[in-house]
């Protein structure tokens, strides 16, 4: 029992980390792969400018920067990162290996959000200049990601016009 009355499985500090696992696990990568899956290799790495990102850089990034600083510096799993290389990649990298990439970064976010312990959220996060907790960061990870399957979203809207209307919504009745 933690010192509100309420058992350790209904805590605040659990339904946080549920609900950040479901959208870093599940929400926000569903709506990724659904995106690519109506995507050519060829639209996957549209720009519409040379100052602006396809959705495949947008992919890499998201892939480099949460395993840099979730899977990394929370999950403590082995990772070198190269941030300009997420952007430079102009493609078109295959979307199989694309979504290798991906689908690897997500597994190694389930293994650490699976085996993390909650008492940990109030410890110094990693990267004190961006995040002053451990549940700063996570949840920094996840705006970050939120943010980024967004723009994932529009652009796939404006390439595949109608390809994933309700994308939200089917995402929530698959689960």
């Amino acid at each position: 029992m933690s010192t509100t009355g309420t058992s350790e499985s209904n805590s605040l500090e659990q339904a946080a980390l549920r609900t950040l696992q479901k959208r870093l696990t599940e929400i926000f990568p569903s709506q990724i792969r659904e995106c690519l899956a109506h995507l050519s290799d060829e639209q996957i790495w549209w720009r519409p400018n040379d100052e602006s990102n396809s959705i495949g850089n947008l992919v890499l990034h998201l892939s480099g920067s949460v395993r840099y600083y979730l899977c990394r510096a929370v999950g403590r799993f082995d990772y070198n990162r190269d941030r300009p290389a997420e952007f430079a990649e102009k493609g078109p990298l295959p979307k199989d290996d694309l979504l290798s990439t991906f689908d690897e970064t997500i597994r190694q976010v389930a293994d650490t959000l699976d085996s993390f312990d909650t008492a940990r959220f109030l410890d110094p996060g990693t990267e004190p200049s961006y995040y002053s907790t451990i549940f700063d960061q996570i949840y920094g990870v996840s705006v970050h990601m939120a943010l980024h399957t967004g723009q994932i979203i529009y652009a796939t809207k404006m390439l595949q016009a109608g390809a994933i209307d309700e994308i939200w919504i089917k995402v929530h009745q698959l689960k």
